[in-house]
């Protein structure tokens, strides 16, 4: 049981480093990531770089509102005029946001994480 879940992480990492999603706020085919792993790894992404003990969000405020608000703040991050939501600043510690770190792969953590609370809260 041990190795299946070791592989299983393994296997997530390398999904991860070759993930090419786009701002749209969709995941496409044949990019390396399915919908499943794309929703997983959002989800983690969310509660260790977003919503933790030591991060810009509590675990606790992250309801379909708070949700609703960083979407908002995703959608728009490249627009030259930002939604005026709290999570505009909050977003910056995904990568490549410009609070972020660990970021030497060209992953899109904030699509991951739009993903996520798109599929989770249903907006």
């Amino acid at each position: 049981m041990k190795y299946l879940l070791g592989s299983l992480l393994l296997c997530s990492v390398w999904s991860l480093a070759s993930v090419t999603v786009h701002a749209s706020g969709s995941i496409l085919a044949g990019t390396g990531i399915n919908p499943r792993d794309a929703y997983t790894l959002g989800k983690a992404l969310t509660f260790q770089k977003l919503a933790c003990a030591t991060c810009p969000l509590q675990a606790g405020d992250l309801d379909r509102d708070r949700a609703e608000s960083l979407r908002a703040s995703l959608e728009a991050r490249d627009a030259a005029v930002k939604p005026g939501t709290p999570d505009d600043r909050h977003i910056l510690v995904l990568c490549p946001g410009t609070e972020s770190s660990g970021c030497d792969s060209e992953v899109d953590e904030q699509e991951l994480v739009h993903y996520y609370l798109t599929r989770r809260f249903r907006l």
